[in-house]
């Protein structure tokens, strides 16, 4: 495990305890989709943050074997479909309300943190349909062509 892997895993329990102490002050009922769509941009922001941490560290004069592969981040996948079925049912005026708890909206954000660093080193390939790891696919350049 890495020096960044470990800082982010420290720093998971961390952002669950502010946003415990920050819960309080958010209204108590949330729209199903609004909560679809927060959950997912946090997921999102998290995989942002990592590749531009990475990409930062990454040595310039170092240039690795690139590879064209038809894939997506299994990490971007689950959060893109969470922003589309989100704002689907933010759009189409669900009123599906969901009560939260105080300890609700941080145990949320455990479980989004820690998915989200649990799936980082996967991705989807179309070609065969398969989800594989692969550790380092910044490497990776993604093409939709055969």
């Amino acid at each position: 495990m890495s020096t960044l892997e470990k800082f982010e895993l420290a720093l998971i329990p961390v952002i669950g305890l502010v946003v415990g102490l920050l819960v309080p002050a958010l209204p108590r009922a949330i729209n199903a989709g609004y909560l679809l769509l927060t959950m997912s941009a946090i997921l999102l922001l998290q995989s942002l943050l990592r590749d531009l941490f990475l990409l930062a560290s990454v040595k310039k004069s170092s240039q690795p074997q690139m590879n064209k592969v038809r894939c997506m981040c299994l990490e971007s996948t689950v959060g893109i479909t969470g922003i589309v079925v989100g704002a689907g049912l933010f759009g189409l005026g669900v009123d599906a309300a969901i009560m939260l708890q105080n300890w609700s909206g941080s145990v949320l954000v455990l479980i989004i943190l820690g998915t989200g660093f649990g799936i980082k080193d996967f991705i989807l390939e179309t070609n065969p349909w398969r989800v594989r790891q692969d550790k380092n696919h910044m490497n990776i350049i993604v093409t939709w062509n055969r």
